[in-house]
């Protein structure tokens, strides 16, 4: 698997120095911008039952680009983005072992409480971008793909609720010291797990947009899909997660 991943990025690294070498007698236009959006992530994979039945969060997406006009069509473009990553997931879950908890050793527990995972990525993508119209039309379609460089700024977890702690996942056998039910836990916390998450990933992205050109710049609406080659926990015992977003970002660019 990870011979394919290396040689789609030398793959990806002739195509844009073929291109290069091709757009030569082309006026080259150099376009700088900013852009934002939002970032619908979720963890793929699992492994354990601790890192299993993750859903989507909403998190924020925004930073820099750079475009190089290659010729009419295809145009060279690198990001600088903060990425929110990560998921969220509510309801009854495994636990880990509660200190003092009236039940043997290595025990799997329950609770029903709320649980978010946020990851910060400063992502550094590079893209071929390819324009269905010339770039001098008003509107222009494209699509856009190539990988990308996240490095983690940091992570952590969320929990709020309290639950009473049960043996089962459903929740009828609550855990109990004489017959009494122990008290609901307080789970309202937050946890720095950045060390427990490796520090760089490697992925692919890539999605389709719509671009409004103006005289100075130009507008663009971006859909677009990402996708982590590699699992993000630094200890496999854990889990083995891989990142994936979907993000909706509005951008201009000025023309230089």
């Amino acid at each position: 698997m990870k011979r394919h991943k290396s040689k789609f990025l030398v793959a990806f690294v002739i195509l844009i120095i073929l291109f290069l070498s091709q757009s030569k007698l082309y006026s080259q236009a150099l376009m700088i911008g900013i852009k934002g959006g939002i970032s619908v992530p979720e963890l793929k994979g699992g492994g354990t039952p601790q890192s299993e039945g993750y859903s989507s969060r909403l998190a924020p997406n925004f930073g820099a680009l750079i475009n190089y006009s290659l010729n009419s069509y295809f145009s060279l473009q690198a990001e600088v983005l903060f990425s929110g990553q990560g998921g969220k997931r509510n309801g009854m879950q495994v636990i880990d072992n509660v200190p003092n908890m009236p039940v043997p050793p290595n025990t799997t527990l329950y609770a029903n409480f709320d649980n978010e995972t946020i990851l910060n990525y400063l992502e550094i993508p590079v893209l071929i971008k390819f324009s269905f119209l010339e770039s001098s039309s008003a509107f222009t379609e494209y699509v856009d793909a190539g990988p990308y460089l996240g490095i983690l700024l940091n992570a952590k977890t969320q929990t709020s609720g309290s639950s009473s702690i049960y043996l089962d996942k459903d929740g009828t056998e609550p855990v109990s010291v004489n017959g009494y039910p122990i008290p609901p836990q307080n789970f309202n916390n937050e946890t720095n797990i950045t060390s427990d998450i490796k520090t760089l990933n490697v992925g692919i992205t890539g999605g389709i947009g719509i671009t409004l050109n103006t005289t100075a710049g130009q507008f663009d609406l971006d859909l677009r899909g990402v996708y982590g080659f590699i699992p993000i926990q630094s200890d496999n015992s854990n889990g083995s997660n891989n990142t994936g977003a979907l993000y909706l970002t509005v951008g201009y660019g000025f023309k230089i």
